[in-house]
């Protein structure tokens, strides 16, 4: 035993002995030619200038330093690089199966990727022309619990970099510096700490450069099959025409990552200015508000799997607004989006295009309208379920209270619905877009109830030349069908009803208007009275259709005193053109008396006598309102016509003959018919007169003369009607 115990002790010297002789008297460099001849076998220069060197004890390891990566075609054209690197190994540890690594540092590693004119990538030429790959061997299988403890692993001044001569763009990412320490298989947490820069060029644009930094605790069983990543931050400093910095904190667990990945977490993404986060991309906004997307911030919790995520406890905030909810993706597979928002106010006007300086209207029929087509096909891919919620919301100069809208889209159907609080009233709009055909079929139903329509001329800056107070109830239904948004304005349908109580217009005053009109007639000057400045009107009702891009008015009626006054006409929105007429029409109540001996009728209590029964239950079409629908101005709008004006004239230079003559103008009608025409004239002449006298001390002419008839010479036509003549 004693022979067998010496014999085996100094099998152990001799080992030691060899192990010793091998570690200090071979030089490991002398194996350098061998493996740069092994590497060429693999079609890849392999250039090691720097020294090979290893250690046995107390640690077993080894370093290599200086080493080089080519292609065989081009030996001078390095793909990778390394300065140094070295691998240090426990070595008793080693004995029971358990791997402790003192450190694992690489040193100056640099990989420079590129691809040529002819869209070629230079790793390609890494293969061996001809060789065959080896065949797969069978992974063994994996120790599901592998031991391992890395007391320290360092990547330091190192790079990625990659560049393609068919698009211009170049990236490079540099400066890598990651440090780990005490990293095991235990799931107990360790440090992680990473620093890079990035750097991105693309054609045409200047250069974009990114810096950033991150660290966290991570945590790794030895399945390396759940992970945990805790107390992370994550800060980016993009540089390029403007700065701007992100900061993200951030907790994720991740479980099962090999088999049924699952993971959730929270991030908290500090307050940012994306404007200047944007500008920094290249792209400047331009928008109303020069402030709009200065401060932006977003949290949330997550959790998810491999085909859906659902962001919970979400938390929005896009300059003055405050946003929450939740948003989550259900199917990845069909893009299946669900999200409920809550916020409390928004000017979306902020953050549109600012006002663009008003240009000289182009001619519509020379220049046709640009059409934008519909996406049809990215219509019909939603799955969207989506309700947002809004205590107030500003939008084209519109204010909306307790906002309420839902979205619903899927297999190209998409159903939308509003309900709003605006101007004292409520408005509420439901539709429907069908994508299914080969072109878009659209329904809507919309209407108002109590609208206020003083505050709203007042917020979109159109009481400055009309104004309208009171309240108003409309409703329209109407489809339309095509592929393009000119085509839907075009197929456009709709029909419209309103109505309205004590609606006030203003500056007109329709009842000084009428009784201008009588007086011209009667031949009689205005009375000395003070009008108001608007039209009182104590009912209102009627209803309009849109056809062809054409809006007619099909019945109106509204009530001013003893006045009724009508509507009919069109308002064409090709050409930007309105055309409507006001008929009147007056009645007598129990104050009023008309008898053989005496008419004493007026157009309201303070308004102004007519004289004359003539005026009484007769429709008459006086005034006529023409001009620029998108800019409406009731003083120069409004007119009497010219052609009813003289028609009337002689309607009632007939009427005051027949009065005069009474039954005997039936059987003197031939005879008499001579004294009608020169009452007509005579009428006619003092009208004239009346419009000359007006015209010379007002402004220009508000009445066009009527072309010569027949019946109404040149002579007797009268000239144009003095704005005075017609308006306040």
């Amino acid at each position: 035993m004693k022979i067998l115990l010496k014999s085996f002790a100094a099998l152990v010297v001799l080992v030691l002995l060899a192990v010793l002789a091998l570690v200090f008297l071979v030089d490991a460099n002398r194996f350098k030619p061998r493996i740069e001849a092994i590497a060429k076998d693999q079609g890849i220069a392999l250039q090691i200038k720097g020294d090979l060197g290893w250690d046995l004890w107390p640690s077993l390891g080894v370093e290599v330093n200086e080493m080089r990566v080519a292609a065989l075609v081009a030996p001078d054209q390095p793909i990778a690089e390394l300065k140094q690197a070295s691998l240090m190994l426990a070595l008793m540890p080693l004995f029971s199966g358990d791997f402790q690594v003192d450190h694992i540092a690489v040193d100056g590693a640099a990989i420079s990727l590129s691809v040529d004119a002819n869209g070629t990538g230079n790793w390609e030429a890494l293969n061996k022309p001809g060789a065959t790959p080896p065949p797969v061997q069978p992974e063994p299988a994996a120790d599901t619990n592998l031991k391992l403890d890395i007391q320290h692993i360092s990547l330091s001044n190192s790079q990625i970099s990659y560049r393609d001569e068919q698009t211009g763009q170049s990236f490079a990412l540099r400066d890598i510096n990651l440090t780990m320490s005490d990293v095991n298989l235990r799931a107990s947490p360790f440090a992680l700490d990473l620093s890079f820069v990035v750097e991105l060029v693309q054609a045409g644009k200047d250069p974009l450069q990114l810096r950033g930094k991150l660290s966290n605790k991570l945590s790794v069983d030895s399945a390396i099959s759940n992970l945990k990543l805790e107390s992370g931050k994550l800060q980016l400093e993009i540089v390029g025409k403007d700065s701007a910095q992100l900061a993200l904190d951030y907790s994720v667990i991740i479980t099962d990552l090999k088999k049924e990945l699952s993971y959730q977490g929270n991030f908290n993404l500090s307050e940012i200015n994306a404007r200047k986060l944007l500008a920094a991309h290249g792209v400047v906004l331009d928008t109303a508000n020069n402030d709009a997307l200065g401060k932006v911030a977003l949290s949330s919790a997550f959790a998810g799997n491999s085909k859906k995520i659902k962001l919970d406890n979400l938390k929005l905030i896009l300059d003055k607004t405050q946003l929450t909810g939740s948003v989550g993706v259900s199917d990845f597979s069909t893009g299946a989006l669900k999200l409920v928002l809550d916020g409390d106010e928004i000017n979306l006007d902020d953050y549109l295009p600012p006002p663009s300086e008003a240009a000289p209207a182009p001619d519509a029929a020379a220049i046709p309208a640009a059409d934008t087509l519909l996406p049809l096909e990215e219509l019909r891919g939603l799955n969207i379920n989506a309700k947002l919620a809004l205590k107030k919301m500003i939008i084209n100069k519109i204010a909306l209270e307790n906002i309420a809208l839902k979205f619903l889209a899927k297999n190209g159907m998409i159903e939308q619905s509003l309900s709003a609080k605006a101007y004292a009233g409520a408005i509420s709009a439901k539709g429907q877009l069908d994508a299914r055909g080969s072109q878009a079929q659209i329904q809507f139903d919309a209407g108002v109830e109590g609208l206020e329509l003083e505050p709203l001329l007042k917020d979109m800056e159109m009481d400055s030349k009309f104004g309208l107070q009171g309240a108003v109830q409309a409703r329209a239904l109407g489809s339309t069908q095509g592929t393009s948004v000119n085509q839907l304005m075009k197929s456009l349908r709709s029909n419209a009803t309103f109505s309205g109580a004590q609606v006030r217009l203003s500056p007109i005053n329709l009842e000084q208007q009428f009784c201008k009109l009588v007086n011209l007639v009667n031949k009689v000057e205005d009375p000395a009275q003070t009008w108001n400045e608007y039209t009182e009107l104590s009912e209102l009702s009627g209803s309009i259709k849109w056809r062809d891009e054409i809006i007619t008015i099909d019945t109106f009626k509204a009530g001013v005193e003893k006045l009724q006054l009508g509507s009919h006409g069109k308002i064409n929105l090709v050409t930007d053109e309105y055309d409507i007429f006001l008929p009147f029409k007056l009645s007598k109540d129990k104050s009023d008396t008309v008898t053989a001996e005496q008419v004493a009728v007026t157009t309201s209590a303070n308004g102004c006598s007519i004289g004359s029964s003539y005026w009484l239950e007769r429709g008459m079409e006086l005034l006529r309102c023409k001009g620029s629908f998108a800019e409406i101005n009731p003083l120069s709008d409004c007119r009497p016509d010219t052609e009813l004006l003289i028609e009337l004239t002689k309607d009632y230079a007939v009427y005051k003959v027949k009065e005069k003559h009474g039954e005997k103008y039936e059987e003197k009608k031939e005879e008499l018919k001579g004294k009608v025409e020169k009452e007509k004239n005579r009428f006619l002449d003092k009208l004239q007169q009346r419009l000359n006298k007006d015209a010379a001390s007002s402004v220009p002419a508000a009445v066009e003369p009527a072309p010569a008839t027949p019946e109404t010479p040149t002579s007797v036509a009268p000239p144009e009607a003095s704005q005075s003549s017609v308006a306040p």
